[in-house]
């Protein structure tokens, strides 16, 4: 029996929402179709609604005027900057929508309780956007954990290692730098994390402790003569990682760090790309796959430009905020931070973010009384190694998603379980996942609480 699609509006068509979770509907329209868009940037006011054909009296340059008209439809797509969503998800619940919400879901835990309180009292879903729960990555990883093959679980490390040029890009240039601005980085980049631990050991922590500091990104430590921008005569241009056109005009650092975790053809193709990119160029003439590479215009590149054109990015670094010292900057959140975290059961995790690692990778090991898990999660590719003590018996899954499947495949399966919940109508189930998206995020404020104060704090900070 056929379903009607969802009809829905988005708010905020940047980079996650029109381009990570929106491809969705133009993907499957008999599932999901856009009525209605809130975007200040009038570009993208205009591309993302041409593309979805929505018109030019459903678009909006603000969420507040598309939230007082009738409802559009049955759900709203959030993906406002990270301080924005509060006000428009809240607004939306009591409008009568059902919300996916970019996360982080709030920037403050007070907020974050409004909005599962608001899911709550109105009945409306609130899906957040923790996307790795979505992947075959975690979920092979939770079904390994559940069925018991390595015993009691002892000890975990898992570890954000975030790569020098993603942590420049988003962290020290980007917007989530600041902390007063945006977030602390233990919110801003692992929430992901501080939820997919208890949903793949079947444990919420009891007590946590964490430390850390930013340790690089200061003036003190930039190369003498550097000047404030890149481009504008840098001593170290020859040298330095974090140069700005090495960055965003060789790309040699993404590709690079995409061929550390891919396999056969695809790793093949990265590190040719970054050696000799001609003989790509010409390959991608008779072989498709490799037009994705040769012409590729996807992130970072799309958040310095609209059209990331050569031409665009080259002065997008004359005068934003990505072409500026890594060293002279208005950052000042964490480079480096560890949460250590005893579980109901007495296991103990740690969770090591940390923004110098040489490729964009998650790693997991899981120590348990009967075997070792060990897992990769990174930018080309995944895989989990699963070895049993007694026997030595080795076993390893490919858990890859597609090339092009952004945060391994997580962004469109969620948006496609958030509209299949929606036709079940899995309002309960759905405040659950709510809720231990809740327990995540107040993780994270707990983590930063006692990184700032030298202390344990218990789970009375995060259990609702």
């Amino acid at each position: 029996m056929s379903q009607t699609p969802v009809r829905a509006i988005l708010i905020g068509a940047g980079q996650r929402g029109a381009l990570s979770y929106a491809p969705y509907a133009l993907q499957h329209p008999e599932k999901l179709q856009f009525a209605a868009v809130a975007e200040p940037d009038p570009a993208r006011r205009v591309a993302f609604a041409e593309q979805h054909n929505i018109p030019p009296k459903n678009r909006f340059e603000s969420w507040e005027p598309l939230l007082e008209k009738p409802a559009f439809g049955e759900a709203a797509v959030i993906a406002t900057q990270d301080w924005q969503h509060t006000a428009p998800a809240a607004a939306a619940m009591r409008a009568g929508y059902h919300v996916l919400l970019e996360k982080p879901m709030a920037t403050t835990p007070e907020d974050c309780r409004l909005l599962y309180q608001t899911s709550k009292e109105a009945g409306r879903q609130l899906f957040i956007c923790h996307v790795l729960r979505y992947t075959p990555h975690f979920q092979k990883m939770r079904e390994l954990v559940g069925s018991g093959v390595l015993g009691r679980i002892i000890q975990v490390e898992h570890r954000e290692n975030v790569s020098f040029w993603h942590m420049a890009h988003s962290y020290v240039r980007g917007n989530w730098a600041n902390s007063e601005e945006s977030s602390p980085m233990i919110l801003a980049k692992c929430c992901h994390d501080l939820d997919i631990l208890p949903w793949v050991l079947g444990q919420n922590p009891v007590r946590l402790v964490s430390t850390g500091s930013l340790l690089h990104f200061r003036p003190k430590n930039a190369p003498e003569g550097a000047p404030a921008r890149c481009l504008d005569g840098c001593p170290a241009a020859d040298i330095c990682p974090y140069y700005a056109p090495f960055i965003y005009l060789d790309m040699d650092p993404f590709w690079n760090s995409f061929a550390d975790t891919a396999r056969g053809f695809n790793r093949w193709a990265a590190r040719t790309w970054t050696r000799n990119p001609a003989l790509i160029r010409m390959l991608s003439l008779a072989v498709p796959p490799l037009r994705q590479l040769a012409g590729y215009d996807g992130w970072p590149l799309h958040v310095l430009a609209s059209d990331p054109t050569p031409e665009n990015i080259a002065a997008a670094l004359c005068d934003g905020p990505y072409g500026r010292c890594v060293y002279h900057c208005d950052n000042d959140v964490v480079d480096n931070q560890v949460v250590l975290m005893e579980m109901g059961d007495g296991s103990s995790v740690t969770l090591t973010m940390h923004g110098h690692s040489h490729n964009e990778v998650r790693t997991t090991r899981i120590e348990g009384t009967e075997g070792r898990l060990l897992a990769e999660f990174g930018l080309g590719g995944s895989r989990i190694v699963l070895d049993e003590h007694r026997t030595d018996w080795h076993m390893e899954f490919d858990t890859s998603a597609g090339a092009d499947e952004g945060h391994g495949g997580g962004d469109l399966r969620l948006v496609e379980a958030f509209v299949e919940s929606l036709h079940r109508g899995d309002t309960e189930a759905a405040l659950q996942g709510t809720r231990e998206a809740l327990q995540a995020h107040l993780l994270a404020f707990a983590a930063e609480e006692s990184r700032l104060g030298g202390r344990f704090v218990g789970s009375e900070a995060w259990i609702e």
